[in-house]
C-alpha cells in the first residue's frame, strides 16, 4: 500500500491478491467506475476508499448517517 497525499493506495497486484481475481476483473471494475484510480509515474494506484466500497452493499451506499443532520446537546 502506498501513502500519497495523505491518502492510502493498492496497486493492481495488491487489489488482485485482496480480491484473488485476476488482473482483467481489476480493470473491469476501473472500467466500470467501481473503482477510482490515479495514474502516477506511469504505475496505476486504485484508492482504498474506492477498494472498501466494494464490499459496501448498494442499498446502503446511498443511506445517511444516522447523525447526519442531527443536533447534538452536550449539557
Amino acid at each position: 500500500m502506498e501513502q500519497i497525499e495523505g491518502k492510502n493506495y493498492l496497486t493492481i497486484p495488491e487489489v488482485m491478491g485482496r480480491l484473488n481475481v485476476c488482473r482483467q476483473t481489476v480493470l473491469r471494475y476501473r472500467l466500470s467506475k467501481k473503482l477510482d484510480f490515479i495514474r502516477l509515474r506511469g504505475k496505476i494506484y486504485i484508492t482504498e476508499e474506492s477498494y472498501k466500497s466494494l464490499f459496501i452493499p448498494e442499498s446502503e451506499k446511498n443511506k445517511a448517517s444516522p447523525l447526519e443532520g442531527a443536533c447534538l446537546s452536550l449539557s
